[in-house]
């Protein structure tokens, strides 16, 4: 039944897309531009190199592991000694007319970290996407095959290789100037593979994964300068070495769009559940969301802020998932033309519903918390960009894992042709 649906859901997708446009092609819509085609549009303008209908953007990248996420917090290793990335993301852009984008896409990466131990890795990530923008349909049907070391800052808090395969597309409806619709159906595969680096003291290949995302989102610019929405999510987890982990994750909620220049902000809360395949598991019921906020102060000072609270597959076995809550609150200020002054601080928390036994005491429900507040400066020339942060670490645990405290100096270091 669970395969059946999937097809009979993509099904429908494929065929409303298909059919929408000719049934809505006779509204009068003046601003046909996609999120997307706005985004593509961007990295063309960017191009270094530009040869009739090809377009390439190509970087040499230096950071921290992990550094370039949005909540960023070192693990065990890291803290230990020093980690850094270096990476050279390709992307070759083909474009033979204004309704079809094709772009290839080649990472190669080293990673290495040094502490208790020393390791070096090389990685990469490939990636090709067809883009076609109709007249009210935009379709990206993509493939990626990625082998990299990743920082897992939750519970596991170590760096781990991970492969991933995944394909699928994302694309959007618009019906009129007011209303769109997006939409996603993605196959992705996560693997930890026991030949390739993995830390030794968990057993991560419990975390091997196949999951089915689908999405869609309904959009409406109900005022001049916010749009309201409404989002539903499912994805069907199989993990074949933990099977009692497996399940379906289901999320609906409203959320909105608002943008006024100086300020932007999005975000959507709702009612989500996790249920499990294998009867008498614990499951997950309660609300989840997310915000944004970006604020420019002036025109050289600026702040943002961002909160989420979403669900991750628990590696242990007494507790099936546990519970995500980020902050993070920054700002900058822009020095001269070139030098940019940074400053931020990040919270974040992992709990667990399932109590569990800890040092002989029973019905301790663990709770992990992590703290990290960095002051740095960015400084920009025609083909390069980069600096340094100095931060505070402190991760705390209820239950005395990892607990770490010390002083961390992060690398950020971006060059171009």
């Amino acid at each position: 039944m669970r395969v059946r649906s999937r097809r009979l859901l993509l099904t429908a997708v494929f065929l409303f897309a298909a059919i929408a446009p000719p049934a809505i092609a006779q509204l009068r819509d003046r601003d046909r531009t996609f999120e997307a085609s706005e985004k593509l549009a961007t990295d063309l303008r960017k191009a270094r190199l530009h040869w009739g209908p090809f377009y390439l953007l190509s970087y040499i990248q230096f950071s921290d592991l992990g550094y370039d996420q949005t909540y960023y917090f070192p693990t065990k290793d890291q803290t230990a000694g020093f980690s850094l990335a270096v990476s050279a993301p390709q992307r070759l852009y083909f474009v033979p007319n204004r309704k079809s984008i094709y772009a290839l896409e080649a990472t190669p990466e080293i990673g290495f970290f040094s502490g208790k131990g020393s390791h070096k890795q090389f990685g990469y990530l490939l990636k090709g996407d067809a883009n076609y923008l109709l007249n009210h349909v935009f379709a990206d049907f993509f493939v990626q095959r990625s082998s990299l070391l990743q920082a897992l800052t939750g519970e596991i808090n170590r760096i781990a290789t991970q492969t991933e395969t995944s394909g699928g597309v994302n694309g959007e409806l618009r019906y009129s100037t007011k209303t769109r619709l997006l939409y996603k159906a993605v196959v992705r595969k996560q693997k930890y593979p026991m030949t390739e680096y993995q830390p030794t003291d968990v057993s991560i290949a419990k975390l091997d994964r196949e999951q089915h995302e689908y999405g869609l989102s309904f959009r409406h610019r109900t005022f001049p300068l916010t749009s309201l929405t409404l989002n539903a999510t499912r994805t069907d987890y199989s993990l074949p070495n933990a099977p009692e982990k497996s399940g379906k994750r289901v999320f609906f909620g409203p959320g909105f769009l608002y943008d006024s220049g100086l300020t932007t902000m999005n975000g959507q809360i709702g009612p989500a559940r996790f249920t499990y395949d294998q009867p008498g598991q614990h499951s997950f019921s309660g609300v989840l969301g997310n915000f944004a906020l970006n604020h420019r102060v002036s025109t050289y000072t600026s702040w943002d802020f961002d909160a989420a609270r979403d669900l991750e597959i628990s590696i242990f076995t007494a507790n099936n998932y546990y519970v995500t809550d980020r902050l993070h609150l920054g700002g900058q200020r822009q020095m001269t033309r070139r030098l940019t002054i940074l400053a931020g601080t990040t919270y974040g928390r992992d709990t667990y519903d399932v109590p569990v036994i800890v040092n002989g005491i029973p019905g301790i429900r663990r709770r992990d918390n992590m703290f990290l507040a960095s002051v740095g400066w960015r400084y920009a020339l025609r083909h390069a960009r980069g600096g340094f942060d100095v931060a505070y670490y402190k991760r705390t645990s209820n239950v005395g894992i990892d607990e770490e405290n010390g002083i961390r100096l992060l690398l950020q270091l971006s060059l171009s042709p």
